[in-house]
């Protein structure tokens, strides 16, 4: 079938992962105000009822689109401590926010769909239990203290664990709201913070 210039795609044609990319695209492109299924069907150049074989509904692609961010930061946390054994748990923690950092800045629009308090359903349906990513996190720091590594009692453990993500989430969205400004003669601010958890866990200096 003909579409304009072009040949409209039959239905067989079209892949979950072509689907998932041109969405990936989109909401990159235009954030997440601008994707639709009709928006998809119109760049693949398909039906609008095309993406439906794969997705029940809008909602559905969200839940998608969540687990394959979740899967895409997961692998960067742990790609970011290449040797686990020559690093301390200090070494491993300041890695992981490098690399969570890195993530969110490089896919804002991705990272908001993911941690935005506004899909909390679609959260849910996406991650029955805690996202892997975080998980990976809390193992990281629970390492810390049964090795000794970090100075303080087990019962501690879940105030650090939440101040220490509530950090790196905080900072993030300072970053994208263009309120996260470098000051004369300072620090990377997510080099800053590893420096004062450094002092926090370790109790060394912080230079």
């Amino acid at each position: 079938m003909k579409l304009g210039n072009r040949t409209r795609r039959i239905r067989n044609s079209l892949s979950r992962e072509e689907i998932r990319e041109t969405s990936l695209l989109i909401l990159r492109e235009e954030g997440l105000e601008g994707l639709s299924m009709r928006k998809i069907a119109h760049r693949l150049g398909c039906s609008v009822a095309s993406p439906y074989s794969y997705y029940e509904n809008q909602v559905d692609l969200l839940k998608d689109l969540i687990k394959h961010g979740e899967d895409e930061l997961l692998g960067m946390l742990r790609r970011s401590i290449p040797d686990e054994n020559a690093n301390t748990t200090f070494q491993k923690l300041a890695a992981i926010a490098r690399a969570y950092f890195y993530f969110a800045s490089t896919n804002r629009e991705l990272h908001k769909v993911m941690f935005n308090t506004d899909y909390n359903t679609v959260h849910r349906k996406a991650f029955p239990q805690l996202p892997k990513s975080y998980r990976f996190f809390l193992e990281t720091l629970r390492e810390g203290f049964e090795l000794g590594e970090i100075r303080y009692p087990k019962k501690e453990y879940p105030a650090i664990a939440r101040m220490m993500w509530g950090w790196m989430y905080g900072l993030l969205v300072l970053d994208m709201t263009g309120m996260l400004k470098k000051r004369r003669g300072s620090d990377n601010p997510i080099e800053e913070g590893i420096s004062y958890f450094k002092t926090l866990l370790e109790g060394t200096s912080p230079r």
